[in-house]
């Protein structure tokens, strides 16, 4: 049976030992028909030309018994990633990083095994007036009309069911939750001024699934049915 897992951003090299096998040992038992997902802010296609860090560890990742699958965060190259090569697998689309890693793309809906999950990554940067334009952040970090259009429409396809949503952010819905959370370093007022986490309001309140899966909040902490991650590894099925 195939399973499935998933974490929170990895930022390119800086929290990849997460995956480690002594701090993860179930990794080394897997095959290339489990999954391990990433939720945003995968970072390691970040500069136009690869680095030598880079490389390492997309090499180290297609070395690993699982199959690798992301979805795209705030702190991505998103030129990068539009320019994967496309194809289709799980039902939908994809962007091909190599035959161990994969880009699902926002509004997608895949069946991956027996399960339905749809994918809606993105969400704005708080800290993007620190940032370079075209070097360290994109304004396609925000999901655009036709993302959410695309989603729209393949939800309908699937009768606005599946089991899971891994996004990069949350809905609105969740800002109480959050504001309760002291360890947060984020500035929730900026919440409300990102368009993605509204985007996902009107997909979550149409939208019946299990469970629902975030990274961005650099936060390991579950509400109902909304499971943020970050350092923890979690096996969904």
């Amino acid at each position: 049976m195939t399973k499935f897992f998933i974490t929170g951003d990895i930022h390119g090299e800086y929290h990849i030992t997460k995956l480690y096998r002594h701090n993860w040992p179930t990794g080394a038992s897997l095959s290339d028909h489990d999954y391990l997902i990433i939720a945003g802010d995968f970072g390691l296609l970040f500069t136009p030309e690869p680095t030598k860090t880079e490389k390492h560890w997309l090499k180290w990742l297609e070395d690993r018994h699982w199959t690798t699958l992301f979805i795209c965060g705030n702190h991505d190259n998103h030129d990068m990633l539009n320019a994967l090569p496309r194809e289709e697998k799980f039902g939908g689309v994809v962007g091909k990083v190599s035959n161990k890693i994969y880009h699902l793309l926002r509004g997608e809906v895949y069946t991956i095994g027996d399960k339905k999950f749809l994918t809606f990554g993105g969400a704005m940067s708080s800290d993007k007036e620190t940032r370079k334009i075209g070097i360290s952040w994109w304004n396609d970090e925000i999901p655009n009309y036709a993302d959410m259009e695309n989603c729209l429409t393949n939800l309908e396809k699937h009768q606005n069911k599946v089991d899971f949503i891994v996004a990069h952010t949350c809905p609105l819905r969740l800002k109480l939750e959050l504001s309760q959370v002291k360890q947060l370093g984020f500035n929730l007022h900026t919440m409300e001024d990102d368009p993605t986490v509204k985007m996902l309001e009107h997909i979550v309140s149409i939208c019946e699934f299990e469970k629902f899966y975030c990274g961005h909040w650099h936060l390991d902490q579950t509400f109902d049915k909304y499971n943020f991650l970050f350092k923890k590894i979690k096996q969904i099925c």
